[in-house]
């Protein structure tokens, strides 16, 4: 492959990043809503077409919610180096996403924090984190072209 051509690739999956979702997140989620929850994990799926974490979280009242956060697809959190064992149950974690338009206990994750503060992110097409994945690739390729 010329550099050409692996140039045109990385410039057309830039521009084609945030066209790439297969639906369209206001379908479920307020995109201008930002909402924060903070519980313990059940469960991590990595799968697609979106990743979920389920937790339980403790509302005002002091009753224990479950909740379902979803994220990217498993394929876009694998490339940036995510694992099936990404979280554990009894892991506490800090969310930040977008709320359900139904008021359901759903959200579309932004970021993720963990309780030692590390911040992780896998949002839902999250375009600075493709953007990321890319300039890697490409860094990658120039420093093997230039040998």
């Amino acid at each position: 492959m010329t550099s050409k051509a692996l140039l045109s690739i990385c410039a057309g999956l830039l521009t084609a990043a945030p066209a790439s979702a297969h639906h369209n997140a206001a379908a479920h989620y307020q995109l201008d809503g930002i909402i924060e929850v903070s519980g313990v994990v059940t469960e991590f799926r990595l799968v697609n077409p979106h990743s979920r974490l389920y937790l339980e979280v403790m509302n005002n009242n002091g009753v224990v919610e479950r909740w379902m956060a979803e994220g990217d697809a498993s394929v876009a959190l694998r490339r940036s180096g995510w694992t099936a064992g990404q979280f554990k149950a009894g892991d506490e974690v800090h969310i930040v996403g977008r709320p359900s338009h139904d008021g359901s206990n759903m959200l579309e994750w932004e970021t993720i924090t963990l309780s030692d503060g590390a911040a992780v992110g896998g949002g839902n097409g999250r375009f600075e984190e493709r953007a990321r994945f890319l300039e890697e690739r490409l860094a990658e390729f120039r420093r093997l072209r230039g040998r």
